[in-house]
């Protein structure tokens, strides 16, 4: 049977200035590719996101995170998306999933939520990144290349210590307290993250679901496989 896989919404501001939470279709096409059924997880708050940012929000009631919490149940394992801002939601979503050992996938910025979500929601470990390498190219072409390590999962599913990806952000994790580095780009920058201790709990500062190279597809598919019931 296929399984579920929750995509968390994004707060973006659409060209007709509405604010909008969506999921973009290289996100929902990738994970139909490769096996999953694609479902969107919505914000419980009754709020326009874009127009608020995070630290101006007020917190989460608990009902409105039971609500939130109801969702991520339908689902057998979740993506986290890129995009520009990590709200309160976000963090429900992964503490929730983490704790019920739902295989996670973040992606860019949905690695970055893992990062700060697993350091006490701590958004201080986020710098912008000092690089002869541009890390911030929106082109969706090879950039640079990752190291990865040996002894990790993101090993253990791609089976190459060596990979090119794309890269679309200027910021990055300066640390991983509570994560296992998997991988580094060739100027030391974290690539990748994990938790040895779940199912599949994989972060990755690129955007595979554009590139979908037999490698970024390994890497969505590990999500989707491990997702299956």
């Amino acid at each position: 049977m296929k399984p579920i896989i929750g995509i968390l919404g994004s707060a973006i501001k659409t060209i007709t200035e509405y604010t909008s939470v969506v999921c973009m279709d290289k996100y929902r096409n990738a994970i139909i590719k490769l096996g999953g059924i694609p479902m969107m997880i919505l914000p419980t708050q009754y709020a326009n996101y874009d127009d608020i940012r995070p630290a101006e929000m007020p917190r989460m009631t608990s009902q409105e995170i039971e609500d939130l919490k109801r969702q991520v149940d339908l689902c057998d394992g979740i993506l986290l998306p890129g995009g520009n801002r990590i709200y309160e939601y976000a963090y429900e979503v992964l503490e929730y999933a983490c704790k019920k050992d739902v295989p996670c996938l973040g992606i860019c910025l949905g690695m970055q939520t893992m990062a700060c979500c697993k350091n006490d929601r701590n958004s201080k470990i986020l710098t912008r990144i000092d690089s002869n390498i541009n890390h911030k190219n929106l082109n969706p072409e090879y950039v640079h290349f990752v190291n990865i390590e040996k002894d990790t999962k993101l090993y253990s599913i791609l089976k190459n210590e060596k990979i090119r990806v794309n890269s679309k952000h200027n910021y990055c994790i300066k640390e991983a307290n509570n994560l296992k580095i998997s991988a580094y780009s060739e100027d030391g920058i974290i690539e990748a993250i994990e938790l040895e201790d779940k199912k599949f709990f994989i972060g990755v500062q690129w955007h595979p679901e554009d590139l979908l190279d037999d490698n970024m597809e390994n890497i969505i598919r590990g999500l989707i496989d491990f997702s299956k019931k």
